[in-house]
């Protein structure tokens, strides 16, 4: 028969738990946030039962929590300053799985969710760093292995449950659907500091630099009246199906593109690099569901990446431009 643990074995190994999945809520999380392809939805999966773990060690984490209140030290300010953000993540990832909030500009349960997971990372580093915990043989144990397993399990069962009878119909991405097919009702987000700029057509040059060096005007530009149907989701928690019309990025660069990247920046000087390779996926987009872009949705002239989530559709384009540079060698976020 096993000897029954200690309450500090308990504590250390629940603490270890913690601090593996807030880790890997933190990656998957970062990591849903940013890709858009259907093969990274196991990602969002992942983050979501992480988050289930996180509740079901709320538990064994209470006494360990209680302990350390009652020995009154100096840094527990901070300590319960963590609990409150992850408590706050917990919620809004909740409340935007249930679609029970209209999102208002930035402020969105999505929005939150990520503002409260960021809040968190410097909390975590300050409660590791004040409160060390030697790891153990014991706590690596065959009795633990199978505990995390346990505990894994009903996780996804929560999870599975949550999903089927309580959580609203949403994408791969957890995105909520917006407006598909009616281009009014389709949200008209910015990005961080952006503001509409307005700028006439007429006014409008489109720069095609590096291995390609041509002009292009608006007159030319709606020439192209190719149109693609095409998925926007948006990092805001919502997605909407429309069709683009508009030029190939393939069939503007033409034969003669060669490099590695390709770097689209918008007006404002927000800017996006891709690999040369994706040209062929990617539209310059002039019209929206048969109607000319919006000055909100980027017009004159918006970049379309199927695929890719709604921080890499640059609106507003006034450059392109190929390069030798590694599409990755980036900021996974532009602050500009």
């Amino acid at each position: 028969m096993s000897r029954p643990e200690s309450p500090a074995a308990r504590g250390r190994k629940t603490n270890l738990a913690l601090l593996i999945t807030l880790t890997l809520a933190l990656i998957t999380g970062g990591a849903s946030f940013l890709l858009g392809s259907s093969s990274t939805a196991w990602l969002v999966t992942l983050h979501g039962v992480l988050g289930f773990v996180v509740l079901v060690l709320a538990r064994p984490k209470s006494p360990v929590v209680q302990r350390g209140l009652n020995r009154g030290r100096p840094n527990r300010f901070a300590s319960i300053a963590l609990a409150t953000v992850v408590t706050g993540a917990l919620i809004t990832g909740v409340i935007h799985t249930l679609d029970v909030w209209e999102p208002f500009g930035l402020w969105s349960p999505i929005g939150l969710h990520v503002i409260f997971a960021i809040g968190a990372v410097p909390l975590a580093m300050l409660h590791i760093v004040t409160r060390p915990q030697r790891v153990r043989p014991i706590d690596l144990s065959r009795r633990t292995w199978l505990q995390a397993l346990g505990v894994a399990g009903i996780a996804f069962g929560l999870r599975s449950v949550f999903d089927r009878w309580v959580a609203a119909d949403r994408r791969f991405t957890g995105s909520h659907e917006v407006g598909s097919g009616q281009p009014r009702q389709m949200p008209v987000v910015q990005w961080f500091n952006d503001s509409p700029p307005r700028i006439d057509p007429a006014d409008w040059v489109l720069r095609v630099r590096g291995s390609v060096e041509r002009d292009v005007d608006y007159e030319e530009l709606v020439a192209h009246t190719t149109t693609k149907e095409a998925t926007l989701d948006c990092t805001n928690g919502w997605y909407s199906t429309q069709d683009w019309t508009g030029v190939m990025l393939s069939e503007l660069l033409g034969p003669g593109a060669t490099g590695r990247s390709l770097e689209v920046r918008s007006a404002t000087g927000y800017t996006r690099r891709f690999p040369l390779g994706d040209v062929h996926k990617m539209m310059l987009a002039h019209q929206l569901g048969g109607q000319p872009l919006s000055r909100g949705h980027g017009a004159p002239a918006r970049l379309v990446a199927p695929g890719r989530r709604g921080l890499w559709w640059v609106k507003w384009v006034t450059e392109i431009r190929t390069s030798d540079r590694p599409w990755w060698l980036q900021s996974p976020i532009s602050f500009t």
